[in-house]
């Protein structure tokens, strides 16, 4: 597991963004294969997130630690670390801020929500399809879609976004999460490259 030992030869000496990329790397490495080799990758992620003060991505990656149902001591621990941490009043106390959905291979794709200066909000979706070799020739494929959000800042849809009328994209806020669900059809997913899609669970990272 080299790259176990560089990224944590970096978080000793306090080098935490050399440390995150390479424990991304240890990731990719062991996403489809052994469980506890995929906790460890996880939970060297949440930690060196912490470290560098970003409680919102180490949440993040904690998620992903939840959704393959890993509930070793390690991540247990670092459950309450990140409760303990990050202030999530503040952080759903508005729609606006970085959203996160995870998609494999140490990528995610993004959401901002921002104020658009007429007392709404402003949505910039960038998804990416992560394939098979990130790594070696980046990502499958990515998109854009941008637009308004018309809504009481919970439950949301967009608008003005170059979208077929047919196409909706709508959006469920609760607490730090965020869910989109979006038409599937011919034309609905043309922001995008093969296969691209807005569509799924977000988790806020940052306001």
């Amino acid at each position: 597991m080299q790259c176990n030992q560089v990224g944590s030869a970096a978080y000793q000496d306090g080098r935490f963004e050399q440390a995150i990329e390479a424990f991304e790397r240890q990731l990719r490495r062991v996403e489809e294969g052994d469980t506890a080799q995929l906790e460890l990758a996880l939970n060297n992620l949440i930690l060196a997130n912490l470290r560098a003060g970003d409680a919102g991505m180490a949440r993040a990656w904690l998620g992903v630690a939840l959704d393959n149902n890993l509930s070793g001591s390690s991540t247990r621990l670092h459950l309450r670390k990140v409760a303990e941490t990050l202030n999530y009043p503040a952080l759903s106390a508005s729609p606006v801020g970085r959203y996160l959905r995870y998609g494999g291979q140490a990528v995610w794709s993004e959401l901002l929500i921002s104020e658009d200066g007429n007392g709404g909000y402003h949505a910039s979706f960038s998804p990416v399809r992560a394939g098979a070799r990130v790594e070696e020739y980046g990502p499958a494929a990515i998109g854009e879609l941008d637009g308004k959000l018309v809504g009481d800042g919970v439950q949301m849809r967009l608008e003005d976004a170059s979208l077929d009328s047919g196409c909706a994209v709508q959006l469920l806020r609760e607490g730090i999460e965020l869910r989109v669900q979006e038409v599937f059809a011919e034309g609905c997913q043309d922001y995008g490259g093969m296969g691209i899609s807005v569509g799924g669970r977000y988790i806020k990272v940052s306001r």
